[in-house]
């Protein structure tokens, strides 16, 4: 399975969405949803829509460490989706969010806002590296937190259970 490394931060406040680089963004909305699995591995499939086209995927996660993950993803059709979704975790919730994919300082990052479960609403920002020592800089127009890596309470997986 292919190997997965972020660092992720938990934003202090709402970006400005009219910032250029935002503004220019590459917009996807995701409905993300967890399936029944038994053990340790994570089962996700996802509805994304950019340009006004959906886009299905199933994925299997599991969590290697903090920040490092195996994820093999594989494409659904509209059908499959819909009967894969009829048999969701009823445990979680499903997860709404729009992510803005954009660059800066050389690197991609992907900006979530989080809208469901409500309780649950955020703007996490994600950057995907090839190690978690690899250097980096923050997109100084974003107010962050802190860093959350290390914290499974911002898992989507973990924000799914409200």
């Amino acid at each position: 399975m292919p190997i997965e490394i972020e660092r992720k931060f938990l934003l202090g406040e709402t970006p400005d969405w009219s910032h250029p680089v935002l503004a220019g963004a590459d917009v996807i909305e995701y409905e993300q949803v967890y399936l029944r699995v038994a053990g340790g591995e994570q089962v996700r499939i996802r509805r994304g829509v950019r340009d006004g086209r959906a886009d299905h995927r199933l994925a299997r996660l599991r969590r290697l460490s903090d920040g490092v993950r195996e994820v093999e993803e594989s494409e659904l059709d509209a059908a499959e989706y819909a009967r894969l979704r009829a048999d969701r975790d009823p445990r979680r919730e499903i997860v709404a969010k729009v992510r803005r994919c954009f660059r800066w300082d050389g690197l991609l990052f992907e900006l979530d806002d989080i809208r469901r479960p409500a309780a649950r609403a955020c703007h996490l920002l994600e950057l995907q590296v090839a190690s978690l020592e690899e250097p980096y800089t923050l997109p100084g127009f974003l107010v962050i937190d802190r860093e959350v890596t290390t914290e499974p309470a911002f898992s989507n997986a973990a924000i799914a259970l409200g």
